[in-house]
């Protein structure tokens, strides 16, 4: 939910409301939203390419293994999908376009926030894989973290500034004061511990004399994500606060509440002060605020311990095995959006936002997902049950996405679809239907025939039909030093957690350490892979709605942002792919393993006439010109065999070219107001002949041939 100003007033160096707390040795209950999402940001971790990664993926295991080596406990609890009664829309509405705006910012190089859309993915794969206990709940998780640490008599580990309204009889660690990176060890019991701050409700009230319970009054009267009274014109709540206090209207709040014995006693002062036509709505919103922060024993226990299914509501409805799923995290929280609310919010990504959203490439993935979900004979009385929206006098279903058209958040009815073999099948069921038959919608949805799939090694399944599938669909076509790049990258991250003096004899160092290397952004290749990783994310959800007839692949060594942008840079310039794999090692053997699943589900032809991407663009031509015509270099080609053998060194004249010196930023092409570029919605799948579109340009040879 979030108290607007609390955390910083709490946490002002002149107040002593968090006690030191050597930790260790105990349960603890973790936000898992929050902790990634601070985790990432505090480290510095890519955002305007796309993300990094394998490095969140080392910063996340190094986390859960300084808590093992201290003895702690961790349990770690996921977001799920929106509130049935749809008590925040305001505010998540607000969010998706500060979200839009924030990786726009990113796109024309200022500085914002803006997670990588595959990070929840990455986690829950990591706590899996750790063994960490984990569960997503089924709607947004606050209150059930805090009940849980209510049951358990344990702390909470967040930074959401709820959890300082949670009268929690163990307390809040602020992952912001949690100095896990820095495992230190008791003299007198050489035990290890972490140094952390600690808040409890009934110190923070004590200061003040206060009674507890009028907490969350406070909460609701400052306004939270479900109660907002800023237009009260009654609170002006600074005079009641010490001349030059700092946050006066916090700390004038908080004397003002101090006086009265309980809450019914502050709501009917409060009410008195305000004027009539508004009276009957502060209080029905001042009721529900309090009434968030009311907290019973709840589900979460229950399926930690025994895996037992929680009473889920408007979720009843569903098969226990997609519940289940649900809970363990291997399903995306979106299909609860689905089947709730007939709705799905896009992750805006940085990307070109001349063009339309990267997310409209992977909207035939998602149509076979709602036909999956909404469509059916079983699912009749469901759908009475969920109120699913269907037009009169038609079979029809439709789902509302909420994208981007250029730099507003928009909203797209989007026709849930049932291909040829999905006829017949039933979600009730789904788990039960033969393993070729879940397979084959898998196919056919990613446009992938049995023959192709017969090609290519098991291990390698999703990750190259979702590449398949980018390079058919995408828009505008990505060139052939764009898919060099992304395969690179997978063999980076195969080979991301060697140790590095063996990873040095297998990859060129120097060429793929991206750190300190200045680049600015090219908004084609960021609007390209960020189509490539929606393709991703909703492959892998609807791999799981189908009980897993692939196998899921490590997200995390899929993409590396920063080395993906970096090697088209490169390839770009002149650097060939010989500089950065040495020859006759296992990368080398990899990337010739996922040439040849791309060329075998694509066609040798096709790889010839796409695009080379190795033209240099001149200085200020602007990024929206991706039909200009390719510069064709044989250097390249005939290069891939010839310098094999060459030694890095000799590559290291091109790094002034790499690092950007005497190239005109391309970030500065993107102005903050753009262009009324129509964008039209792609809703059917469609192999593309881009051959029509991109003609063959004079063909080099395929690397490693």
């Amino acid at each position: 939910m979030g108290v607007r100003g609390l955390k910083t007033y709490i946490e002002s160096r002149n107040r002593n409301y968090l006690r030191s707390w050597a930790f260790r040795d105990k349960q603890l209950i973790i936000d898992g939203c929050n902790l990634y999402y601070t985790l990432y940001f505090d480290c510095n971790l890519d955002q305007m390419h796309g993300g990094d990664y394998d490095a969140f993926e080392e910063l996340i295991i190094q986390f859960f293994e300084n808590l093992r080596a201290c003895a702690i406990r961790p349990y770690v609890v996921l977001d799920g999908g929106a509130d049935h009664t749809d008590k925040k829309w305001d505010t998540i509405m607000q969010r998706k376009q500060d979200r839009i705006n924030a990786a726009f910012a990113l796109s024309v190089g200022k500085k914002e926030k803006v997670l990588p859309i595959l990070i929840k993915s990455v986690f829950r794969q990591l706590l899996q894989k750790l063994n960490v206990p984990l569960v997503q709940c089924l709607k947004e998780a606050d209150w059930e973290i805090a009940a849980l640490a209510e049951e358990w008599n344990c702390p909470v580990l967040s930074n959401d500034s709820d959890f300082y309204i949670f009268n929690l009889k163990t307390g809040l660690l602020p992952i912001t004061h949690f100095q896990w990176k820095n495992v230190k060890v008791d003299r007198k019991t050489n035990k290890k511990f972490i140094q952390a701050k600690h808040f409890t409700v009934g110190k923070f009230c004590a200061s003040f004399k206060m009674n507890t319970d009028l907490l969350p009054v406070f909460a609701s009267i400052l306004g939270n994500d479900y109660v907002k009274l800023q237009n009260i014109k009654c609170l002006i709540w600074a005079e009641y606060s010490g001349p030059g206090t700092q946050h006066a209207h916090i700390n004038g709040l908080l004397n003002w509440l101090s006086q009265f014995p309980e809450p019914e006693a502050a709501v009917t002062a409060l009410l008195k002060r305000t004027d009539d036509n508004e009276k009957a709505i502060t209080q029905e919103a001042l009721s529900k605020g309090i009434h968030e922060y009311k907290l019973f024993p709840g589900s979460l226990a229950q399926f930690f311990h025994s895996e037992t299914i929680p009473c889920t509501g408007p979720l009843q409805v569903l098969p226990e095995w997609t519940l289940k799923l649900l809970l363990e995290g291997k399903m995306s929280s979106s299909i609860i959006d689905v089947l709730v609310h007939q709705r799905v919010f896009m992750i805006s990504q940085v990307e070109d936002f001349q063009l339309p959203c990267s997310s409209e490439t992977s909207r035939p993935i998602r149509q076979v997902i709602y036909g999956l979900l909404l469509l059916g004979e079983q699912q009749t009385a469901d759908k009475q049950a969920l109120d699913i929206k269907t037009f009169t006098g038609t079979s029809k279903c439709y789902v509302e996405e909420y994208g981007r058209q250029q730099l507003k958040l928009s909203i797209q009815k989007v026709e849930a679809i049932q291909t040829g073999v999905m006829e017949g099948l039933q979600l009730k069921t789904l788990q039960k239907e033969p393993h070729s038959v879940r397979l084959q919608v898998l196919l056919d949805t990613l446009g992938v025939s049995s023959e192709m799939f017969r090609g290519t090694q098991p291990a390698l399944h999703l990750q190259m039909f979702v590449t398949h599938y980018w390079l058919v669909n995408a828009q505008p076509q990505p060139s052939q030093v764009h898919l060099w790049g992304l395969l690179l990258g997978m063999v980076y991250g195969k080979f991301s957690s060697t140790p590095k003096r063996h990873r040095d004899m297998l990859l060129r160092p120097k060429k793929l350490q991206t750190a300190g290397r200045r680049m600015d952004l090219e908004h084609e290749t960021a609007h390209l892979y960020s189509q490539w990783q929606s393709c991703l994310k909703w492959s892998l959800c609807l791999n799981s709605l189908l009980c897993f007839p692939v196998s899921e692949p490590e997200v995390a060594s899929l993409y590396r942002g920063t080395l993906v942008h970096h090697v088209v840079g490169d390839l770009r310039s002149g650097i060939t792919l010989d500089c950065l794999l040495v020859r006759g090692s296992s990368a080398e053997r990899l990337f010739k393993q996922l040439e040849d699943a791309v060329v075998s589900l694509v066609g040798e032809d096709f790889i010839k006439k796409m695009r080379t991407g190795l033209e240099h663009r001149a200085a200020g031509k602007t990024q929206r010109d991706y039909n200009g015509q390719d510069q064709p270099i044989d250097e390249l080609s005939s290069s891939f065999e010839n310098l094999m053998y060459e030694d890095i060194n000799d590559c290291e004249d091109d790094d002034d070219d790499l690092n950007g010196k005497g190239r005109k930023s391309k970030a500065k092409d993107h102005k903050n107001e753009i262009p009324d570029v129509p964008c039209t919605p792609r809703t059917r799948h469609k192999a593309k002949a881009r051959n029509a579109n991109h003609p063959s340009k004079k063909s080099e040879r395929r690397c490693f041939e």
